[in-house]
């Protein structure tokens, strides 16, 4: 049996991805612009210029996954399908567990850096680090949790290559 993706669903979740996404972007070109700022208030040190060139990259990424999904709009992409859904359609065992226990990990992640730097400090690191680990571990959760919805969203269109 074939199932038909219908279009409605497939732009939903590409809308809700891409305001997820810009919203981690917006936030990861905050901590650039305040680390910068703050580098020209004061001496910058070695370890202020690694973050910052961390945090570029980390805009750059996001940047990127922006794009793509932007581009999925025009023309259908496989976008994450191979990491949930083998070629005959059905479900990839050891993908879905493995974007199962990223989203886990980066929810964890995401929540010890969120409560140490805004609400009690739990790790004994610089707060910008928290802010840019913060950052890191809202890429993953987005990007991780995109995927894993994304099986339980098409799972009945498994079958086609033009799902999204």
């Amino acid at each position: 049996m074939t199932y038909r993706v219908s279009p409605r669903k497939a732009i939903v979740f590409k809308i809700l991805y891409l305001l997820f996404s810009v919203a981690v972007l917006a936030y990861s070109a905050y901590i650039f612009l305040e680390n910068l700022l703050n580098g020209f208030s004061a001496n910058l040190t070695f370890d202020d210029i690694i973050l910052l060139i961390a945090t570029l990259f980390a805009i750059l990424f996001e940047g990127s996954i922006i794009g793509f999904i932007i581009r999925s709009f025009k023309l259908p992409t496989i976008l994450m399908k191979n990491l949930v859904f083998k070629n005959d359609g059905t479900p990839y065992k050891p993908g879905i567990a493995l974007v199962s226990i990223g989203v886990v990990f980066a929810l964890a992640l995401t929540t010890v850096f969120f409560l140490s730097a805004f609400i009690i400090p739990i790790v004994k690191m610089p707060f910008r680090a928290q802010w840019f680990l913060l950052d890191v571990g809202l890429i993953m959760l987005v990007n991780f949790l995109f995927t894993l919805l994304f099986f339980f969203v098409f799972r009945h269109e498994s079958g086609s290559f033009s799902i999204i």
